[in-house]
Formats: C-alpha cells, structure tokens, sequence
C-alpha cells in the first residue's frame, strides 16, 4: 500500500488526508512553536511563540518584514530546518491532532507534498535546471500516489493545463530556463497541487512578478482553493496581497505575531502602531487625497540581542519609556483580535492614531464598532 502518514497496526502507511479531525482539534494547531538557531554569534530567536490554528478552506495571511520569521515558521512545519543549528525550543504543531515535530524524518517524507505542500519563495531557482518540467510535476505523484510514469505524466499535462499554461503537451517536455517567471510560478503551484494537499503554503508567491501576473496568480489560487477546499497560508510582506483573499491575518515582528484578527479587523481595525505603518506604506489609489507614503522608519532588529520592553519600541513613533523597558501584554479583544502593545486596549489612542484608508473612509461604522469594542476592553496576558 502506497500511505502518506504514519503506519498503522499493520505496518502499512496510513494517509492522514484520509482521517477525520479529532473532535474539537483544527486541521492545523501551531501551538506557542519556538525555534531559536545556536550560532557563534549567539542565539537567533527566529521564531519566539508563534500560534495559531486553520480549517479546511479557510485563507490566513502571514505578514512582515523581511527577517520577521514567517518563512521559518513555515520550513519549521515542514520539518525543512538543519537541526542543529535550529533547535525546537519549546511548543507544539499538531495535523488532524497528531505532532508533526514528533514524527520521525520517514514520516515526514510522507506528509511533505501529500498532505501539506509548499510553494517556495524564488520561482527562479526552486525548479532543478537539469530535470524537464514534466519529471519534476511527476516525481511527487510517483512517490505518493503510486503513479507509473506514464500516469505521472499525464496528470502533469492536466496539471499545467489547470494552471493556465498553453501547449502543455510540449512545455512538459521542456527546461525551467525556456519558460518565464509567472511561468514558472505557475508550475510551481501545480507541482504543489498534484497531491491535492490538504494545506498549501505559499511562501511570498508573488515576488518579483509583475502587478497583472500578481493577481492572476492570486486568482488562480482561489479557483484553486474553491475547487479542493485545501487551507492556505499565505506568506507575504505586503498586506495588499492578502487584502481580498485571507480569512484571518498573522502581523509578524521580530519573530513574534504582534497582531492577529480576521482580515476586517485587521484592515479596518488594526490595533498595533506596526501594523498601522504597513498600511501607510501600501499605495492607496481610492483615496480622496494624494499623500506621500509613510516609510516606517529604522532597520528591523537583531534577534540574536533581543530588547527588554517591545521590540517594535525603537522603530515606534509613538513608544515611551515604559515600551523600552517593560514588555507589553497580550491585550484580546472578544472576538480573539489580540495585539501585543500597552496602548491596544485604548480606545482614545487608537481612534487618534489609527491610519484613514479608503477602507475606513468607506466604512465609518467599522471604525464605530472598533473604537467600542476596544472601549469595552479585553483581556490581557
């Protein structure tokens, strides 16, 4: 039997894609994961408590800078770190309940690509040169699904097909090199698809593609999702990308969720000054008034040499003493939008300083209910 998870009393590979969800478990349960790089340099907290959960067919969007720690809470999901010097310092991913960080490598070859599958970062050099389309878009199919070549390669011209890619027939027989980048991209989702993973990660998709190929590509992964019903994280630096698509977004710093709320809140709503400053740095065309883009000012930190308050602090306009030196709580709101900043749950403050988007300019009630919902306060932690 060709299986995809784990064996069963038998000995024979049980495809987890096949069990149900424990009862009151998520698909996906990232809980507090923890994982920290030991270098000569000293220890790299690349991700410090990040949790979340997914269902089927819902969208979340994961959003920073560069150096934030999204990737690497993704590659950590995967099981794809060198370990060491990446050490697991501390929580939990569970799929359909069970731990993925407790599987052994054997295991995890098997989820990768069948149950949950990744398209990385750089189209341009996440395809093999040597290899033809169509091997790569097989190899996946041969190994899970128990394709022979021939099967293999007839369900990687429906895949491109699929995808949007003309003359399948033909493009399957050739090289990475011969096709451009939103191309490429394109193969990459499909050779993420071909096992009709249950959770898809799609790390910055959209990078280095231009604006038309943006949206098709973005596009595609909705038609995509509509039809499988798969999850779908979607990693990015810019949270226009995820504007339309996420169910619920993650607003990343210094390897923590700063933020985390449904894509309402977080648009119409946010209440953290970072991820206030992404939203000044998106070019809003809709608005009444033209005005400059508001950069947010400074570098992002060293993980290595973490700081005593808010890690935000020395980049925020608006920190004071007590953000350089104190670490904020969790403030959460009753709906689960949580943030971690002490003036969260000020609704004076955050009415003040919230940026105007056409968004909110559309839709002053969003901001009415915010600005009470924050009034009748939340929990902290």
């Amino acid at each position: 039997m060709f299986g995809f998870g784990r064996k069963g009393e038998t000995g024979d590979w049980v495809d987890l894609k096949s069990q149900p969800v424990p009862e009151g478990r998520h698909l996906l349960e990232v809980d507090d994961l923890k994982m920290f790089f030991h270098t000569q340099d000293g220890v790299v907290k690349a991700v410090n408590g990040v949790s979340y959960t997914l269902d089927r067919g819902e969208t979340l969007g994961v959003v920073g800078e560069s150096g934030s720690g999204k990737s690497v809470t993704s590659l950590t999901i995967m099981g794809l770190i060198d370990m060491p010097p990446g050490r697991i310092e501390g929580g939990d991913v569970l799929y359909r309940g069970r731990s993925l960080l407790a599987m052994s490598e054997e295991e995890m070859e098997h989820i990768r690509g069948n149950d949950i599958a990744m398209i990385f970062q750089d189209p341009m050099t996440s395809l093999n040169p040597v290899y033809t389309i169509g091997r790569q878009l097989s190899e996946g199919m041969m190994l899970h699904l128990g394709y022979n070549r021939q099967q293999a390669l007839q369900r990687s011209v429906e895949l491109l097909r699929m995808v949007g890619i003309p003359n399948a027939e033909q493009r399957v027989k050739g090289y990475p090199h011969e096709l451009s980048g939103g191309m490429r991209q394109r193969v990459m989702i499909a050779m993420a698809l071909a096992c009709d993973p249950d959770i898809l990660i799609a790390d910055e998709p959209t990078t280095a593609l231009d604006v038309t190929i943006q949206a098709q590509i973005i596009e595609l992964m909705q038609e995509m999702q509509e039809k499988n019903g798969n999850a779908i994280i979607m990693i990015t630096h810019d949270l226009g990308v995820v504007a339309d698509i996420a169910d619920k977004i993650m607003v990343m710093y210094a390897g923590q969720p700063v933020e985390f709320g449904t894509a309402d809140e977080i648009f119409y709503s946010p209440i953290h000054p970072y991820t206030w400053g992404l939203t000044r740095s998106i070019p809003d065309p809709i608005m009444d008034e033209k005005k400059p883009l508001t950069p947010i000012k400074g570098n992002p930190p060293s993980l290595v040499s973490t700081a005593l308050g808010c890690a935000f602090a020395p980049r925020c306009p608006y920190a004071t003493d007590r953000c350089r030196s104190e670490r904020p709580p969790t403030h959460v709101t009753g709906t689960g939008h949580y943030a971690r900043c002490h003036f969260a749950h000020d609704a004076a403050f955050v009415a003040a300083n919230a940026p105007a988007t056409s968004r909110t300019k559309g839709r002053p009630e969003r901001v009415a209910e915010a600005v009470t919902r924050h009034a009748e306060g939340g929990e902290a932690s």
